[in-house]
């Protein structure tokens, strides 16, 4: 019931202010921020909304709400501003001209497209900053286009402003000790001042020893101890409790930080380093190494992946080469061969059985194994598997306490439940519930762990054999293609035929050994003395010990010796090059007519 006449002329006014509403231009909002500047564009927003009132009615539900890549070509935004039609709005709201555009040099021009481009779409353009509207059915004035010049110009000092006070503000961030960027480097303090108070009253950069221990132990699992990068990061969680995954611990490997160099707005400044730049530059040739040698993911390991070349230079793969009597044979193909290099003049060296050249390389390297090496770092695995093993058996202790808690309050609550009221038994049960899973889910972490120790502990009676001589024919797949990457230079193969070649095995050492192989009628292979050198343009060989001449018993002394002494390289060539040109050149046929080749006979 209307009292009085206040009461009519409210009444009045909201049903011309609902009137109104319907017959009021619809606006849509457009605003524009940088990548993890949000709220900028919520203030944008805002001051549309505030303009709107009582002269637009805000399609809210529409907004196009831009956030900019750092693409020069990333008009996401504007892609959508112009698929609007008249049926969609009569009008987009902008906060300022320079939220419409982002070039730096002719940005007139670039505005000028931009006014042109939204009245195309049949919708009128208005900016809050300029307070200036442009009506798509009106063609620009020369007024509106010096207008437009005007706030571009306007828009770039802004713009070079804006950048100037941010690189004053980081600098004097930086001069009182502040820091600017990602996270702080784990291993250090952070000395940054908020307000009038520092956060850690340390010195700027100063170590912080808890931290370092974990830097140094990554560093050192992979340049002296022969981790991969994804190993250090399990072996790190399991005795650290330092959870990072692969890519962030390869990220703190390559970061020069930690051998005291740290870049700040273009200015390198030394900090105290953690690990010395001589184990940095160590870690970064162990990582490259990986990539190359590391099998990843393969269905059938590679032992001697990185390792084997092919006689034109290509590096060798292994591939399916058919199958005999149902089993699968595996062989090493050229790459050239691959379509990966269908550019390459087709090789015609042929390809060698995987299994056999595996089994010859690792026959060959035995006699170059130093086994005082495969102790200590057979006594340094047993100290790793010891440490993990304790770290995962602590982390079950704590587990069986937290379940024994847990189940202490499952019962209680059981208790509860049963003498809990109708209203509160639901409320009761959710919460039993979700004790329940947790109860199942800590039980199968324990089982986990337990199944972890049991491996790592049959690993341990693995480690505990003897390491005689005779101990390296039980080393693993995993365990060979190491020691060969650590005493291998190159595996290169050479065929005669299609059953028949040889290999060659060049050592870091510089020693190199010749295996004649056939794989017709049966697998053999015959390792010849390291008196023979190879002849790699004919695929023949030369009989060192066969000449009495200065030269060819200095190459043969050379040849004969396991150090790693350097000897002059042009004393090697001369030596070389008087035997390529007086010894007589023996054939794979040769050899095996001329020699005793079964004492050359390799076991395999």
């Amino acid at each position: 019931m209307i009292h009085d006449l206040a009461d009519i002329n409210y009444i009045f006014t909201f049903e011309a202010y609902n009137l109104k509403i319907g017959t009021m231009k619809r606006a849509i909002a457009w605003t524009r921020v940088s990548t993890g500047r949000q709220d900028e564009g919520v203030r944008q927003l805002d001051q549309i909304k505030k303009y709107c009132v009582g002269k637009y009615e805000l399609l809210t539900d529409k907004t196009i709400e831009e956030i900019i890549s750092g693409k020069a070509d990333d008009r996401t935004g504007m892609d959508e501003v112009l698929q609007l039609t008249k049926a969609d709005a009569d009008i987009i709201i902008v906060s300022e001209a320079s939220r419409a555009t982002r070039k730096n040099e002719d940005d007139y021009l670039d505005l000028l497209n931009i006014v042109r481009a939204i009245q195309r779409t049949g919708l009128d353009l208005y900016f809050l900053g300029s307070s200036q509207t442009y009506s798509a059915d009106k063609k620009l004035t020369l007024i509106d286009v010096i207008t437009l010049v005007i706030e571009s110009d306007r828009n770039a000092k802004e713009l070079e402003t804006m950048k100037f006070r941010l690189k004053s503000g980081k600098k004097t961030k930086v001069e009182k000790g502040g820091y600017i960027g990602g996270n702080f480097p784990y291993g250090y303090y952070n000395n940054e001042v908020k307000g009038l108070k520092r956060v850690v009253k340390k010195d700027y950069f100063s170590i912080n020893e808890d931290e370092a221990v974990v830097v140094r132990l990554i560093f050192d699992l992979i340049s002296i101890q022969g981790y991969t990068v994804s190993q250090a990061a399990i072996h790190i969680y399991r005795t650290q409790g330092f959870k990072r995954d692969s890519k962030g611990i390869l990220n703190m490997l390559r970061n020069p930080v930690y051998k005291g160099e740290f870049t700040i707005l273009g200015v390198l400044q030394n900090v105290p380093a953690i690990v010395t730049a001589e184990q940095f530059e160590q870690v970064q040739i162990k990582i490259g190494l990986n990539h190359q040698f590391i099998n990843k993911g393969n269905k059938h390991y590679n032992q001697l992946k990185g390792l084997v070349k092919c006689a034109c230079g290509c590096n060798m793969y292994i591939n399916n080469v058919g199958t005999n009597k149902g089993v699968i044979k595996f062989g090493y193909k050229c790459a050239s061969k691959g379509t990966v290099y269908t550019h390459i003049k087709p090789c015609k060296n042929g390809g060698i059985n995987s299994a056999l050249l595996a089994d010859i390389v690792w026959n060959t390297t035995k006699k170059f194994i130093n086994v005082d090496d495969f102790k200590a770092k057979t006594e340094e695995q047993k100290k790793v598997v010891n440490s993990e093993v304790k770290a995962i058996e602590k982390n079950i202790v704590t587990l069986m306490t937290e379940k024994n808690v847990l189940a202490d309050k499952i019962e209680s609550l059981t208790d509860t439940i049963v003498e809990a009221d109708k209203n509160s038994k639901p409320i009761l049960l959710k919460r039993l519930s979700e004790m329940v899973i947790n109860g199942e889910k800590q039980e199968k972490r324990i089982e986990k762990y337990n199944i972890e120790v049991a491996k790592m502990k049959n690993r341990l009676k693995d480690l505990s054999v003897n390491l005689l001589p005779s101990f390296v024919n039980e080393v693993s797949e995993e365990g060979k293609h190491e020691i060969f990457v650590k005493y291998i230079d190159t595996i290169t193969y050479y065929s005669i035929n299609r059953n028949k070649g040889f290999v060659v095995i060049l050592y870091k050492n510089k020693v190199e050994t010749i295996i004649m192989t056939s794989t017709r009628p049966v697998k053999v292979a015959y390792a010849l003395p390291l008196n023979f050198k190879f002849n790699y343009e004919n695929r023949t060989v030369f009989d060192v010990k066969g000449f009495k001449s200065k030269e060819a018993k200095m190459l043969y002394k050379i040849l004969d010796r396991d150090d790693e002494t350097n000897d002059d390289e042009a004393t090697i060539d001369r030596a070389l090059q008087f035997i390529l040109s007086e010894a007589k050149e023996l054939t794979y046929d040769d050899i095996m007519a001329q020699y005793p080749i079964q004492d050359y006979l390799m076991a395999l």
